[in-house]
């Protein structure tokens, strides 16, 4: 899949700085002041390895906005919309799991309601990931990607 997004390029370019010849930045590298231009659309997930869980620490409120719930502060378990949590989980364990970003697109109907961004999910951390720090791009209306 492209990433055809400006803002999701922009926070590809970032992160990809940000590592500096690592597999990944850690997250004391990620200076939200220089995210000023995806603030609104960021996700940051703390990852819990020992069960295996996810919590958000910051769920942008333009997404929290779109989709009229925010989750900030909340585990992925307890999303509203779990065919697209079920969709979530899977993908960020593949991130955790090969340490490489990931880009999604959902379109279509999930729990009755029209979806259409992209996603793209980046693995933070140290020696393991840690944290996973996801830009979401809506479609507007009427336009194809």
């Amino acid at each position: 899949m492209k990433l055809d997004q400006p803002a999701l390029q922009q926070l590809q370019v970032y992160w990809d700085k940000k590592r500096a010849g690592r597999p990944y930045p850690e997250r004391a590298d990620i200076d939200p002041l220089e995210l000023r231009f995806i603030i609104g659309s960021l996700i940051l997930v703390d990852v819990e390895p020992m069960p295996l869980r996810f919590r958000y620490r910051l769920f942008g409120t333009d997404i929290a906005q779109r989709q009229g719930f925010d989750m900030t502060g909340k585990y992925l378990d307890q999303h509203p919309w779990p065919e697209l949590a079920a969709q979530a989980r899977k993908t960020y364990i593949e991130v955790i799991d090969s340490g490489n970003p990931a880009l999604i697109r959902r379109h279509g109907l999930i729990n009755d309601q029209y979806v259409d961004h992209q996603s793209l999910i980046l693995p933070l951390g140290g020696s393991r990931v840690e944290m996973l720090m996801a830009g979401v791009v809506f479609t507007p209306t009427g336009q194809d990607p």
